[in-house]
């Protein structure tokens, strides 16, 4: 048993490794597919190699040698992925086995000036922090598991929904996310933090809390929908005096005196801020890490900011005290066209985010209150971030759910899923001219015996795009809802945006990913299943322009373009700045580089 640390670490390095890679190809970084060279097995310069794929992808503008890649054909998000390790270093006449991460990243930084290559470098880190954060969640799945098998039922038999919510995040919590290949790594979290902060081992803790002088507090009415959560100055180690001139506000454990004290010397409030001694409510991560399920009240989270990076380095998980407002904007948006709309009402559910403070416009201090909607107390609510995600039964989250409500069939639960998705997302597209970043993690799935059996959920809705004449011309009323968003990123003066988030977000990541994990599970094909797909969409876009809805763009861009766009997410979040990417968001910026998946179904 000595040698299992071991054996696991070196098991998540060739993992991370290998992700890593197919990031690299996928996004063409330092231009390694479009400058170098397919060359088949049989022309490569060795007799014995160390790996046989039957093509490698030689390139020789990364140093001074050429780096070659064993490569195979792909038509899942890129044209050509990794076969497998190692990698090979021709240098002279020696070749060297490239299988560490690190070794290939130092490769792709040769040659850059030194703010390139100082990203490369800390990505570097960063995969070093995937290795060690998924070790350590790799041990906790199986604990977990082995626990779960000892009680003989998991919580997803609980009586209590949040209960059953709870277990299935923890679920999607070790499922590793499908493109960004060190989403493993929660940057800013040591090992000790995240065993008491992830939600992979989903420990209930206490909030902290600060004290901030009224005239810096912006969000009384939080506050009082909090009154019965709140605590009084002295639950918290403060004089009750205090009171009089103060206003609490929950922080994240990981807020420290420290942190505050910077904050408050940078912008001028000193003496305006007090960090409490002694914590109170209880709470449990959730799949997001910096949102919170409060104890004891169901369907009440509250999200925090806290100083981690997730899902690359230039992704900090602050809250900036417009998205309150923008995404309060939007849900009432999506609450209006749910109510008037028939193609959507009953299929669409919205969390209220309508309530949120923040102190003196600092995304390092505020929350947001997340409210479930009711009524779901005999419904199963499931993260499409985890419908992938192994059970402690030995089935897939998908399967278990088609197994308790769709009479153990599959093929029902999938297309009761795409017709609630794709009727939903090309509504909201081609009728409303909205797109909503409804990710894996912000679609939940509602579930139950009743009709209808499938609902979404939505939630976190404060980054969409909006083609702001379309609404405007369409839905008068409507338009108001966008003519105060505070980020004026979301309001785009053309359709392709729209498209773009349509296709990265709804079809890739939440469609897409989910009929690559499922084919071979049942009776149908991987392209039998891309063709329920593809005529799921083909069906619908001619039901709506049949109602005068314009298709042309959709129909081009899904179902008959060669190539979709494809979100370079390890580009513009670690390894890119802004400025070099061109992007407005570090989480939109696009390559027209994948094969169109759906053709392959023809």
């Amino acid at each position: 048993m000595s040698g299992l640390p071991e054996l696991m670490d070196k098991n998540q390095q060739d993992y991370i490794c290998r992700r890593v890679v197919d990031a690299l190809l996928r996004e063409d970084v330092r231009e390694t597919v479009s400058r170098g060279k397919i060359v088949s097995a049989a022309d490569a310069p060795w007799s014995d190699p160390p790996v046989r794929p039957s093509y490698w992808l030689a390139i020789e503008h990364l140093g001074d040698g050429c780096l070659w890649i064993p490569v195979r054909p792909c038509t899942f998000m890129q044209e050509w992925a990794l076969y497998d390790l190692p990698l090979v270093w021709q240098s002279s006449n020696s070749y060297d086995r490239l299988d560490e991460i690190s070794a290939i990243l130092a490769l792709f930084r040769q040659g850059l000036d030194q703010a390139s290559a100082a990203d490369f470098t800390d990505y570097a880190r960063e995969c070093l922090t995937a290795v060690e954060h998924g070790v350590l969640c790799a041990q906790e799945r199986q604990r977990y598991f082995a626990e779960v098998h000892q009680g003989n039922q998991g919580a997803q038999f609980s009586p209590h929904w949040q209960e059953r919510q709870l277990h299935y995040e923890r679920l999607a919590a070790f499922l590793d996310h499908p493109l960004y290949p060190t989403a493993r790594a929660k940057l800013g979290l040591s090992p000790d933090d995240l065993a008491l902060y992830a939600p992979e081992f989903q420990r209930p803790f206490q909030l902290r809390w600060v004290a901030a002088a009224k005239a810096i507090h912006f969000g009384p009415e939080a506050e009082a929908s909090l009154k019965d959560l709140y605590p009084g100055f002295a639950d918290v180690g403060l004089d009750a005096r205090l009171s009089d001139n103060y206003v609490l506000l929950p922080v994240h454990p990981l807020f420290t005196q420290q942190i505050m004290d910077a904050l408050a010397e940078v912008n001028g409030l000193q003496h305006k801020l007090l960090l409490a001694p002694k914590p109170h409510l209880e709470v449990l991560p959730t799949l997001s890490v910096r949102t919170l399920a409060v104890q004891g009240k169901p369907g009440l989270h509250i999200k925090l900011p806290m100083a981690i990076r997730t899902l690359g380095g230039k992704n900090i998980r602050t809250i900036k005290p417009s998205t309150i407002a923008d995404g309060h904007a939007v849900q009432s948006l999506l609450g209006r066209i749910a109510a008037q709309d028939a193609d959507i009402a009953g299929r669409l559910l919205l969390t209220d985010e309508s309530i949120g403070a923040h102190v003196n416009h600092l995304p390092e201090l505020g929350y947001i209150l997340r409210r479930y909607p009711a009524g779901l107390e005999q419904a199963t609510v499931v993260p499409v971030a985890g419908l992938l995600a192994a059970t402690p039964q030995g089935l897939l989250v998908a399967e278990e759910l088609a197994q308790v409500f769709f009479a153990g069939r599959l093929e029902d639960f999938l297309d009761a899923y795409l017709e609630a998705t794709l009727r939903i997302h090309l509504v909201l597209w081609l009728r409303y001219g909205i797109a909503l970043e409804s990710n894996q993690q912000n679609t939940m799935l509602v579930l139950n015996t009743k009709m209808p059996a499938l609902r979404l959920l939505l939630k976190d809705n404060d980054a969409p795009r909006i083609h702001g004449a379309h609404l405007a011309a369409r839905w008068p009323s409507l338009a108001g809802f966008v003519d105060g968003l505070h980020d004026r990123r979301i309001v785009v003066d053309d359709e392709l945006p729209l498209a773009q988030m349509f296709t990265t977000i709804t079809l890739q990541l939440n469609i897409a990913v989910l009929i690559e994990g499922l084919a071979g599970l049942g009776h149908l094909t991987r392209s039998q299943l891309y063709g329920c797909v593809r005529d799921k969409i083909a069906e619908l876009l001619k039901e709506l322009a049949g109602q005068g809805e314009d298709t042309a763009l959709a129909h081009r861009i899904l179902l008959e373009d060669d190539r979709q766009y494809v979100k370079y997410l390890l580009t513009a979040a670690s390894l890119k700045p802004k400025s070099a990417t061109g992007a407005a968001d570090v989480n939109k910026f696009y390559g027209k580089s994948g094969p169109n998946f759906l053709k392959e179904s023809l």
